[in-house]
């Protein structure tokens, strides 16, 4: 025949174009029996249905036949609205954190990353803990004028990723590559403003520093999860609006939206945030809160808030500036890249992922064409 379809690698494929076994057994025409064999390696495709497999999954040839080179481990993924995302809406992470994980793991051979932390936060109460925290990063009181440059120099990788989900704003979790450890925050492309970035930045910083050591994400039922969520939420917003800080910045009516949206330019978090801080500081009672609730959806402030437009979403800049770094040392082209984790991994990825986890165009790559090799 030529050639082995390795079946684990067709269904993470198949699972990051996020499709069903039934879809894609109605696009390569066999099946979906079939296709379920194909992936536990129980039956081996014919050349014309490996083609139609290949062409509507647009992964590269290698990736499909390709083994592990590596020992790795996804230690689970923290979801920001995982309650309401579906399963195929969280499929891609797997792959865009192994991708993130190898592409880490292969520059840090050349290139000198700042550590993760290794100080333990030991409160786990999750104001007491940002608060510590605060207190080790020496960042005092102040506004947090970039969530993402602090995590990038603590060690932390960001990726910002197209999740094809409006509800799936930011995700997190440990993968281990070769016995190194890395902490992998995925924030989805499309679905955010700066201000809001900030806050979606700042919650999964939230479960790496309360959960990520201690408890399995996927291991917990939905109200044991929500209770997750709501502690990275509390861990958040005392992170980025410190409580004495904060109180002493709001001066004039509580209750005029424009107070918030103006705080913004201070504190670099959305006025939505900050109205839900000042009723968790009962800075506003319970009726005030509902009120200023209601005039935010009145204004359509829920998906975009007044002076949102002002600064742009950042972007990350660790995995970038690697590539540009080893590229002017001569060490590789960008375009060297994919085969080059391929030849030490095994695993060929498309250039479109390498492009979103290092954050780059995909021209970078000078973008491959899937298709089969001559030989077969």
């Amino acid at each position: 025949m030529g050639f082995e379809l390795n079946g684990d690698r067709l269904r993470e494929a198949r699972r990051y174009r996020r499709l069903t076994i039934t879809s894609l057994s109605e696009k390569a025409g066999v099946s979906k029996q079939m296709v379920s064999r194909y992936e536990r390696g129980t039956a081996q495709p014919g050349l014309d249905i490996f083609q139609k497999i290949v062409r509507t999954l647009q992964f590269p040839f290698d990736f499909f036949t390709g083994t592990n080179k590596f020992d790795y481990k996804d230690e689970g993924t923290y979801f920001r609205s995982r309650l309401t995302s579906t399963q195929s809406e969280k499929m891609p992470s797997e792959t865009y954190k192994k991708a993130a994980g190898l592409v880490r793991n292969m520059f840090g051979e050349y290139v000198e990353f700042p550590s993760l932390l290794q100080e333990e936060i030991t409160s786990r109460s999750p104001r007491a803990a940002a608060v510590q925290l605060r207190k080790l990063w020496d960042l005092g009181d102040k506004p947090i004028k970039n969530v993402l440059r602090l995590l990038e120099s603590h060690g932390i990788l960001v990726a910002l990723v197209n999740s094809g989900s409006e509800k799936i704003d930011a995700h997190s979790g440990y993968v281990d590559v070769n016995q190194h450890r890395y902490y992998v925050v995925l924030v989805d492309a499309n679905s955010t403003t700066f201000f809001r970035q900030q806050f979606s930045l700042t919650h999964e910083l939230g479960h790496f520093i309360l959960h990520s050591n201690s408890v399995e994400p996927q291991s917990f039922d939905s109200q044991e999860y929500r209770q997750m969520e709501k502690e990275a939420d509390e861990f958040a917003a005392e992170f980025l609006l410190p409580a004495q800080a904060f109180e002493n910045s709001i001066s004039g009516n509580l209750m005029n939206l424009n107070e918030y949206a103006q705080l913004k330019m201070k504190w670099y978090v959305a006025a939505g945030a900050m109205v839900h801080r000042a009723r968790s500081l009962r800075l506003i009672n319970a009726n005030q809160y509902l009120r200023l609730q209601k005039r935010i959806s009145a204004r359509g402030w829920r998906k975009q808030e007044k002076l949102d437009g002002i600064v742009k979403p950042s972007k990350p800049e660790l995995l970038r500036e690697s590539l540009d770094l080893l590229e002017n040392a001569d060490v590789l082209q960008a375009r060297e890249l994919p085969g080059i984790l391929n030849d030490k991994y095994g695993v060929a990825f498309p250039t479109e992922i390498l492009a979103q986890v290092i954050g780059v165009p995909i021209n970078r790559f000078k973008a491959d064409i899937v298709q089969l090799k001559p030989s077969i």
